[in-house]
């Protein structure tokens, strides 16, 4: 019986990176998480840059007034946070996950990330509001 060496499909991730999610969450990979959790960061605070299509997400007091949580599975070394409403307002509208190379700006404790223009409109949209129905 000759035996078969199996390819690894997975390895350590080194680059930090974080994915723009369709249903509304921006996850981090575990590159990132490793940086989040060497900084003790538990809530972050969602920066808009509109003329460069920068995010940047800066590290927060936990409870700090528009701060967001940040939900890291230990297990899995992977962390996000739902910021659906944020997104809506920058204009993204990416069709899937998008991962994007995310710089850790260790004096300002914040991760940036500079969004393709392709996925961004170039005005919000509005919130969609229910059809009143006549009776």
């Amino acid at each position: 019986m000759a035996y078969e060496v199996f390819t690894r499909t997975g390895a350590r991730v080194e680059e930090t990176a974080l994915s723009l999610v369709p249903d509304g969450r921006i996850a981090f990979n575990a590159a990132a998480v490793r940086v989040l959790n060497q900084a003790g960061v538990r809530s972050v605070l969602l920066l808009w840059d509109k003329a460069n299509s920068r995010v940047a997400l800066k590290a927060a007091a936990k409870g700090a007034k528009n701060s967001y949580a940040v939900s890291i599975v230990q297990d899995s070394h992977s962390g996000s946070l739902r910021a659906k409403s944020f997104l809506s307002h920058i204009g993204w509208s990416a069709p899937k996950r998008t991962m994007l190379p995310a710089t850790w700006n260790e004096k300002e404790k914040m991760f940036e990330i500079t969004l393709p223009q392709e996925y961004l409109r170039s005005a919000p949209v509005a919130p969609r509001q229910k059809a009143k129905t006549a009776l």
